[in-house]
């Protein structure tokens, strides 16, 4: 309970208490030995530091400044009885001073006498029953030397004394949920929140601190439950959609703010705003049927655009997430897949048409551009839709250089680099493009380097970026950064080979690439990068179906590199993924997982390796 002031404001009051009563030069004087003394308290020289602070008080007994000095440096030093005798003494002087007493007896619990110390303080809280303020003063002593379940009866008995049942409760909710006591530490916050429903945002943010606790939350929930039989509270009901959401239970939390957007008149808005919630949890099948529900509420007319959009994105998410269950994920491989998309297609087409002038339009015509490129390779189509998006878009808007970059994606996939850098170093050399955007543009430039076998250039452009590590590409960046230092020196003629297969698998032309790429193998079998080699030998025969073939490959690279720096981990589970999603052998999968956590337990891939097995043994969902 001390008083603790900086330098410069202890230095003001000092001179002001000291002031008044001497001349000016034993106020100087005064002044000279309280910051000496400070000097030796932050030195750590606490007994020299004590000696001219207790000066100081013998001079001036009632100077609060200089007793707060002693009591702070006397608890550093543990010296708990002595310091409560120095209280009493100032007791005397300050019979009234409730602060000093509620201290003396924190004192007192840290020198281990601790009826002594709940005797001080029952005789604070007896003497004035009803003063809020003496209760917290208690409780927060108590709290600091961790007498949780005291502090929470002294909360309550100040309620039943103070006759005001709403005292108290985010402290008390607090105290109670540091005491894992979290149905009791719920229903506090629910209290608060009957009392002030505009603040479920407050309440929210401090149940966060242990909801994310199965058994919390789910205790949270009941008690937000048993409130909502005594009343119907919409605000209730919303902090149980959020519950709900802490635990990803979407399908309870959909159910929950449909009932929310019904009760509160809410035209669709709460649906929406769940909608969106659940998109960034990636639950996009129900985040999909909440945007429509609150489109046919009907939503009104200005949230109509959003809304739509919205949803047309989270069936495009929904089909890329099946495209990802029924097969192995390839790097920079592209797989055409016709069967999906349609519905994500006419929905974005459908915000074109209905709102043609709107900045909705040329983010819709920009995911067709991305759905025609990158999901079915139709560069025609996709050149198309990135071209009406950057038609459409305001000038001002930063989707501009997304919808840039991407055009110049399709002239690289043209094999069109001339156009494709054009469109680069547009990005890279804009003032207001964000960060990722440029730094995408100069890795894109450092590839058509690469891909024309100027690997210094290459390597320059690389090393000039400053990668933000949550970018889609900065992984691709970072291994092409790696491969060019490893091979650019040792075997330039083979990893001229190389990037000419990788140029290949740009253009969509694999058996041009596989061409290449056994080419390289057989001319340069001892180059470093003949691992790597076999690594994209597999992954393109995956790509094309040859299962066995992909086997083939990987289990050669297992086989004969075993270098540390080797990419043996990623082969082994790229071995597992065909058993899982191309052979469609379960027992086969889970042997090529498991060896993979044995053979390399600190792999990155570990983590995915575990959660694939628990799949597919049926262990989780």
């Amino acid at each position: 309970m001390s008083i603790r002031l900086l330098p410069y404001a202890a230095a003001l009051l000092l001179a002001c208490t000291v002031g008044a009563l001497h001349s000016p030069a034993q106020t100087r004087q005064a002044e000279a030995q309280f910051h000496r003394a400070q000097a030796f308290e932050e030195a750590g020289d606490l007994q020299r530091a004590e000696a001219l602070y207790r000066e100081l008080l013998a001079a001036e007994p009632t100077n609060v400044v200089y007793f707060d000095a002693v009591q702070r440096v006397m608890l550093r030093s543990k010296r708990y009885d002595e310091l409560s005798m120095l209280i009493r003494e100032q007791l005397r002087l300050r019979p009234n001073d409730i602060p000093l007493r509620v201290t003396l007896g924190n004192v007192c619990t840290k020198a281990g006498r601790d009826e002594e110390a709940r005797a001080i303080w029952e005789q604070i809280l007896s003497i004035t029953p009803c003063n809020p303020l003496h209760y917290r003063l208690v409780a927060s002593a108590m709290v600091e030397n961790r007498l949780l379940e005291s502090a929470a009866e002294v909360y309550r008995r100040a309620r039943t004394s103070c006759n005001n049942p709403d005292l108290f409760v985010v402290e008390l909710a607090q105290l109670l949920s540091a005491s894992m006591d979290y149905r009791a530490a719920a229903e506090e916050y629910v209290r608060w929140l009957r009392r002030n429903p505009a603040q479920i945002s407050l309440v929210q943010s401090r149940m966060g601190s242990f909801t994310w606790k199965e058994d919390a939350r789910k205790a949270a929930i009941d008690a937000v439950r048993a409130e909502l039989e005594k009343s119907d509270d919409p605000r209730l009901r919303e902090l149980l959609g959020w519950l709900f959401l802490e635990g990803k239970e979407f399908e309870a939390a959909y159910d929950v703010y449909r009932e929310v957007d019904r009760q509160t008149a809410a035209q669709g808005k709460a649906l929406l705003l769940f909608a969106e919630r659940a998109f960034r949890e990636r639950a996009y099948a129900v985040s999909a049927r909440a945007y429509l529900d609150a489109i046919n509420v009907p939503l009104p007319e200005a949230q109509r655009p959003g809304a739509r959009y919205g949803y047309a994105n989270a069936l495009k998410e929904m089909d890329a997430q099946a495209d990802t269950l029924e097969g192995p994920l390839l790097p920079g491989i592209a797989r055409p897949s016709r069967s999906r998309y349609a519905g994500a297609l006419l929905e974005f087409r459908r915000v074109i048409e209905e709102y043609p002038s709107s900045d909705y339009a040329a983010q819709a015509s920009y995911q067709i551009g991305r759905i025609q490129f990158e999901r079915y390779f139709d560069l025609d189509a996709a050149l198309r839709a990135f071209e009406e998006a950057a038609r459409s878009l305001r000038a001002k808007n930063p989707l501009r250089y997304d919808i840039s970059l991407r055009i110049g994606d399709v002239y690289l996939a043209r094999g069109d680099t001339v156009n494709a850098a054009g469109r680069y170093l547009a990005v890279a050399a804009a003032p207001d493009a964000l960060p990722d955007q440029g730094d995408e543009a100069s890795f894109r430039l450092a590839e058509i380097e690469y891909f024309g076998g100027r690997f210094q250039e290459a390597m320059r452009r690389l090393s000039a970026i400053s990668l933000n590590l949550k970018a889609d590409f900065a992984n691709d960046a970072l291994s092409l950064a790696s491969f060019l230092e490893e091979n650019a020196q040792t075997s330039p003629e083979a990893l001229r080979t190389v990037a000419a297969a990788d140029f290949a698998v740009r253009r969509s032309n694999n058996g041009e690439a596989l061409v290449g790429l056994r080419d390289a193998l057989v001319r340069f079998p001892t180059a470093p990068l003949a691992d790597d080699v076999l690594l994209k030998i597999g992954y393109l025969e995956e790509a094309s179906g040859r299962h066995r073939e992909a086997l083939a490959a990987f289990e050669r690279l297992l086989e004969e590199f075993r270098a540390p720096s080797a990419p043996r981990d990623r082969a082994q589970f790229a071995v597992g993924e065909i058993y899982e999603r191309g052979l469609h052998d379960a027992p086969g999968a889970i042997a090529a997982y498991q060896r993979l956590l044995e053979d390399f337990p600190h792999s990155v891939l570990a983590s995915d390796a575990r959660r694939r097995i628990r799949l597919l043994r049926g262990d989780a969902l």
